[in-house]
């Protein structure tokens, strides 16, 4: 579904990543970990076309070539990205929201069948929305905007998917809805690249691994492969056994 080769760019003069290979599979999740620094957000934007400077390299969603295409042509062509922080319209509420997820349907009302049919399949996801429908996005507690920044980018019916920590800044019990509701996502066959702080979490539900470091892929392949815990140790934790937080830039 997606096949990104040789990606190698930046902010500017300030080069990030270097030559990044990244593939994800149709109906699959693949998972892209590493430490501080590593370039996963930047990667995500790389693909979404949202890095100021992309020298090298190729991006191609189910066979075209994303080269040169603009961010809201991308989506157009069926690529979805979540940002980290749960970035809705606070003053909007819940329904304009998911709208204007679905502007690429074609403006922000709901004469066309298409988007009715989307809001409603939002609704049936995400029932709270429903139920919050009239309620500014901002009155959300932080789980339900997570949902609703996820429903949003979900309206235009991307066949790929991108999360970038979804989990940030969630109560554990609310990381385990959002994770599972994920997992349910690639079961109905969507395709979907994951950047997710929470190793053990991630784990739980990727097809495929990428650990990067440095702007760099250091390894990749099956989960199979990860699930001795040594990424855990290794991406996860220093020398002194500590805990590392992700800055993803």
């Amino acid at each position: 579904m997606l096949s990104a080769v040789g990606v190698t760019g930046g902010y500017g003069d300030l080069r990030v990543l270097w030559g990044v290979d990244v593939a994800v599979r149709p109906g699959r999740t693949t998972v892209v970990l590493g430490r501080n620094g590593a370039g996963k957000t930047s990667l995500l934007c790389a693909v979404a076309g949202l890095l100021p400077t992309v020298s090298q390299g190729t991006v191609t969603l189910d066979g075209k070539d994303l080269g040169g295409v603009p961010a809201h042509r991308r989506v157009r062509a069926g690529l979805a990205l979540v940002q980290e922080n749960k970035r809705v319209f606070h003053a909007r509420t819940v329904e304009e929201n998911l709208l204007l997820g679905g502007y690429a349907l074609g403006g922000l009302g709901l004469r066309s069948t298409a988007r009715r049919a989307a809001l409603e399949q939002a609704y049936q996801r995400f029932p709270i929305l429903a139920e919050r429908r009239r309620a500014p996005a901002g009155s959300l507690s932080g789980g339900q905007q997570q949902m609703l920044a996820i429903g949003q980018a979900l309206m235009p019916g991307p066949k790929l998917l991108m999360l970038d920590e979804p989990s940030a800044g969630l109560a554990p019990a609310i990381v385990d809805e959002v994770l599972t509701m994920v997992a349910a996502l690639r079961d109905e066959g969507l395709s979907i690249l994951l950047v997710e702080q929470r190793v053990e979490n991630a784990l739980a539900i990727a097809d495929d691994v990428v650990v990067m470091e440095n702007g760099r892929v250091v390894t990749s392949g099956p989960k199979a492969g990860f699930d001795d815990g040594a990424v855990i140790r290794e991406v996860y934790l220093g020398r002194s056994g500590e805990r590392l937080t992700t800055d993803n830039r």
